[in-house]
């Protein structure tokens, strides 16, 4: 009799564990509510399938775990989608305005004099130049760390805070770059690199404040405040009063359940014990019909254009760097014809018409989103699925196939891992098609699934030969920062994909230029990304959230699901 391994022990274990939560957690909620209505005519509850990484905008890597900092600290610009432009809008938040120089070089922004952190203490420049510092330093491994690298430099190549942030008074900030600078790239970049409070983490060695995450203060300046994080089951924000970014939430109380399951996740919303299901692709499209039918009492919000699946192929040997820091490509996936043929093998319409139904994903083939209309590359190489083309261009790169059916090199089966996130049925579902389609070609894909954080840990230290995983990138200037040469510094990159040509175009469109050039390179841009298939990119998808019709004054779009959750509020 075959015994089961630690692994398999321990997931059954968590899944009970689990399991007697969310009973506890629907045990609790059914008795609140019975118990006393009042007690929820202010209190809004969102289910969510896997825990926030951090609530510290230096550490966070999760888009929910940004968009949640985006409700806690502040930032210095709103950004807006412009639906009819198809462009990406700054509206006033800390800084109440802003200007270039004409030289494209410098900035000033003039910040509100009124915003103060949630303990009295006022919101100032010295926390932005002090938070910047933070950013830039090595020990903190900051996601957007390299958001700096257009400030002046010192020496060493490292951003110069001291030289490049200037603080002339408490409401002034100014910023000088090395290089005339797009202001939409300014804009994204500043505003993403949320400020912590300077008077409380200025006596914290910046090598602890990622071990010491879980017992720092998060203080914030935003419309909530952090009232209790219990890891793996929940977070509750509640109204900050003093708020003026842009004010106290309506809300009193809002709470994130953690849910693993889905489907537990779709009964509560169901029995209205949570008011919204959002993250981590929402509905299921295939619930949608049977859901509008008999719970008119639900609405269904789609969020377009802002999420994308993808294969990522590692490229380099994972262990080898780790290691030794040396670069030596994977031998599977660290040649560009072998990653076509991998593309070319997957059926990618089979999992939209499987899983969401092709009015709610569009088939893709860089990291580009679709809402940007006006610069898709509609010439390249569509991909379509076509397992021949596959086995010829393996051919070509000496895999033939092995006495057990599967292709061989050298003495090398072609067998790996496909890693996945647990809890998510459109990546499960996509999984177990991706599976099929690359033994019906040869390829021996065995799947593997990992825990939220396991999962991004893994991948950011390239232990992974493929996973499939999920990307939030809905801005221009986000593209500018998913790929880079310098993939240490770039987290986003988990392929460890270098290429020198796209490089020096991310490079000349972090600049000012006419539209006409910018069009030009973003064809060029996703004309590399096509050609070298770093990732197998799937589809962008609709992620479809879903919500009480007790809820009020919702708008998701493009940027955010939690894009004007201060405005939220629960029917009387």
């Amino acid at each position: 009799m075959l015994q089961p391994d630690f692994r398999t022990t321990l997931r059954v274990a968590t899944t009970l564990l689990y399991s007697s939560l969310i009973v506890f957690m629907l045990a609790s909620l059914s008795a609140c509510r019975q118990n006393s209505e009042n007690s929820r005519k202010d209190h809004i509850v969102a289910g969510v399938s896997a825990d926030f990484d951090y609530l510290n905008p230096l550490l966070i890597q999760l888009s929910l775990s940004r968009e949640v900092c985006s409700l806690i600290y502040p930032a210095l610009v709103k950004p807006e989608y412009n639906e009819k432009k198809g462009t990406i809008d700054y509206q006033p938040s800390a800084a109440e305005r802003w200007e270039f120089s004409s030289d494209g070089k410098t900035v000033i922004f003039h910040l509100r004099p009124d915003a103060i952190w949630e303990d009295g203490k006022k919101v100032t420049s010295r926390d932005f130049k002090f938070s910047y510092s933070l950013y830039k330093n090595p020990a903190i491994a900051s996601s957007r760390q390299h958001y700096l690298d257009d400030l002046l430099l010192l020496p060493d190549g490292s951003p110069d805070i001291d030289k490049s942030v200037e603080t002339p008074d408490e409401t002034t900030l100014i910023l000088h770059f090395r290089k005339p600078m797009d202001p939409d790239i300014v804009l994204d970049h500043f505003n993403d690199l949320m400020p912590v409070a300077e008077h409380l983490f200025r006596t914290v060695p910046p090598g602890e404040i990622r071990s010491r995450a879980a017992e720092l203060p998060i203080t914030g300046a935003g419309p909530f405040k952090v009232k209790e994080w219990s890891r793996q089951q929940k977070l509750v924000l509640i109204s900050s009063p003093t708020a003026v970014l842009p004010h106290p939430a309506v809300s009193k109380t809002m709470t994130f359940l953690i849910v693993p399951e889905y489907t537990t996740r779709l009964a509560m919303l169901k029995s209205g014990q949570i008011d919204a299901m959002i993250s981590s692709g929402g509905i299921n499209p295939r619930d949608v019909p049977e859901l509008l039918k008999t719970n008119p009492d639900i609405t269904i919000k789609p969020l377009k254009n802002r999420y994308f699946d993808s294969v990522v192929w590692l490229a380099i040997d994972g262990e080898t760097y780790r290691n030794t820091g040396s670069i030596v490509p994977n031998r599977f996936f660290g040649n560009r014809k072998v990653r076509q043929a991998m593309t070319f093998a997957i059926d990618r319409q089979a999992i939209i018409d499987g899983f969401m139904g092709p009015e709610h994903a569009a088939i893709v083939n860089t990291s580009l989103s679709p809402a940007y209309t006006t610069i898709r590359d509609t010439t390249s190489e569509s991909y379509a699925f076509n397992p021949e083309k596959a086995k010829s261009l393996l051919r070509e790169e000496g895999w033939i196939q092995g006495p057990d059916g599967i292709l061989q090199k050298n003495g090398v089966r072609f067998s790996f891992e496909l890693a996945a996130q647990v809890g998510n049925p459109r990546r499960n579902y996509a999984a177990t098609i991706i599976q099929q389609n690359l033994r019906d070609v040869g390829i021996d894909c065995r799947l593997k699934f990992d825990e939220s954080l396991v999962f991004l840990k893994s991948q950011n230290e390239f232990r992974y030969d493929a996973a499939l995983s999920g990307l939030a990138a809905e801005t221009l200037p986000f593209q500018l920062v998913i790929w880079g040469s310098d993939f240490s510094s770039r987290p986003f990159n988990s392929s460890a994909f270098q290429n020198r040509e796209l490089d020096a175009v991310i490079a000349e469109l972090s600049q000012p230029l006419d539209l006409q050039k910018k069009q030009r390179l973003w064809i060029t841009y996703q004309q590399i990304l096509t050609e070298e298939q770093p990732r197998s990119f799937l589809y962008y998808y609709d992620e479809l959230e879903g919500f009480s019709k007790r809820l009020e004054n919702v708008k998701v779009n493009l940027i955010a699901t939690l894009y004007n959750a201060y405005e939220w509020s629960l029917k009387n």
